[in-house]
């Protein structure tokens, strides 16, 4: 399983079971709190009635044919309520009046007048002087079936002379209770949903950076680049920094290790050459032979000299962590190295046909761009023929330069052009067949690159083409 789903299923888990306990908790809350609601209610309109009906007990009113007419038509006049969702047609509640004896004196169902309501909470304890309620199911077994009492004092002279009790059916208030657990249930699942989305995003964006320090980590041994850096992920910047540590403690011992064996290889053969030619030169020569010993000994010391100036150039541009960049004319510093090789080129007869504009900006390190260019018109006066041309031509577009430097001659091998940029490897030269230090091309990546450009060589009709693309952005 992918660390996505494991962090997303992680979320998920914790926020279903966080929502359904919540949801679970406060639907339970409902029931209690709409009963109190309701209490709060039935304790007001007791104590309204009770304080209307103050004189009719007194007077023994409560019990006649005008009386009871007067709360029928309140119980049972027709109402048009939209309460939310719910029509309310008419009035549900159901009085009874007692006198100080908790005998009852009035039922506005007209069931309970005469009997003896002492007993009761609301009835006894408003008797007593407190606040009195019940509530009553007719089956014990169903909490629908039960009804709420609230009982207030009918006091006269600062006497309790009876009792008003309102009630109310709790079935009557379920539609309420069942809209509001439904409303619920239907806002915490849109709240899970939303939240199962946002958490996902989240999974996959913490997915989403490891797998990128992941891919930096593989990439940092086969290519330079732009340290990772994240916004809002302090630990995944701490791996960073920790696996970039660990990169430059080992790179800088295999860095070693691996000059060490290289150059240790590279030196055998000129070494070689030279220690050969030094013997034969002890012994008695004649003038020809002597010379060609002598020239083949500076040719290999010659050799070693510039493979050593450019192994220390690559290893400091390896090392280099940032360019001081400025604006880099490629004109002038085309113009500048053709006029330093114009012996060779004026030797060879090479034509040079420069179709560069006065200007060509591109912001770098004059230096390791003067050593890049340089090395690619070493390449291309090599293994240009006697007389033939090379062309130089560039385009820009928005901030994309490409200078392209094309030699006519002999193509490069098919086999070889994958492998022209890989250090120490050299194709013969056609005149004299001898291979250069196969460190000209490789350092001219690495220059490309730490300017954030690009090189590629390949074939064309007549000859071999360089291609150098820098962007300003």
């Amino acid at each position: 399983m992918s660390i996505f789903l494991r962090i997303w299923l992680a979320f998920a888990l914790v926020l279903v079971l966080g929502t359904y306990l919540t949801i679970k908790t406060l639907q339970e809350e409902i029931k209690p709190s709409v009963r109190q609601a309701i209490e709060d209610t039935l304790a007001d309109n007791a104590n309204i009635i009770a304080a209307l009906v103050v004189d009719d007990v007194k007077t023994g009113q409560v019990d006649t044919p005008a009386f009871n007419e007067k709360v029928a038509a309140v119980l049972h006049r027709q109402l048009s309520a939209q309460i939310w969702q719910y029509q309310k047609d008419s009035v549900a509640q159901h009085i009874y009046i007692t006198n100080a004896k908790g005998i009852v004196l009035f039922d506005s169902q007209g069931l309970a007048v005469g009997k003896d309501y002492s007993r009761w909470n609301d009835v006894r304890r408003t008797l007593d002087g407190k606040y009195g309620a019940r509530t009553t199911r007719q089956d014990p077994q169903n909490e629908l079936t039960s009804t709420m009492f609230v009982a207030a004092p009918i006091i006269d002279q600062q006497q309790i002379i009876g009792v008003v009790s309102v009630s109310k059916q709790s079935k009557l208030l379920q539609p309420f209770i069942e809209r509001a657990q439904q409303q619920m249930l239907k806002q915490g699942l849109w709240v899970v949903a939303l939240a199962l989305v946002l958490s996902g995003i989240v999974a996959w964006w913490l997915r989403h950076g490891i797998y990128q320090v992941a891919e930096y980590a593989r990439t940092l041994s086969t290519q330079r680049q732009t340290k990772l850096h994240f916004w809002a992920a302090k630990e995944l910047n701490s791996l960073v920094d920790a696996i970039d540590k660990m990169r430059q403690e080992l790179e800088g011992k295999n860095y070693i290790e691996r000059y060490v064996h290289t150059l240790t290889h590279e030196l055998k053969s000129p070494l070689t050459a030279i220690k050969a030619s030094a013997e034969i030169l002890q012994d008695e020569l004649d003038e020809a032979n002597r010379q060609r010993f002598s020239i083949n000994i500076l040719e290999q010391t010659d050799k070693l000299q510039q493979l050593i100036e450019r192994l220390l150039l690559l290893a400091r541009l390896e090392q280099q962590q940032q360019l001081s960049l400025q604006d880099v004319d490629l004109s002038e510093l085309i113009k500048k190295l053709l006029q330093q090789k114009q012996s060779v080129i004026s030797k060879k007869g090479i034509q040079i046909i420069n179709h560069l504009s006065e200007q060509l900006i591109v912001k770098g390190e004059a230096f390791w761009l003067e050593q890049a260019v340089s090395n690619i018109l070493d390449n291309a006066l090599d293994f240009t023929p006697n007389g033939q041309q090379i062309l130089l031509n560039a385009s820009q577009e928005n901030s994309t330069l490409v200078l392209s430097i094309e030699n006519q001659g002999q193509q490069i091998p098919d086999y070889a052009l994958a492998q022209v940029f890989e250090r120490y490897y050299s194709l013969p030269r056609p005149n004299s067949q001898k291979k250069s230090t196969g460190i000209g091309l490789t350092l001219v990546k690495e220059v490309m690159v730490l300017h954030g450009g690009s090189v590629s060589i390949d074939n064309y009709q007549d000859g071999v083409r360089v291609v150098l693309t820098f962007s300003n952005s």
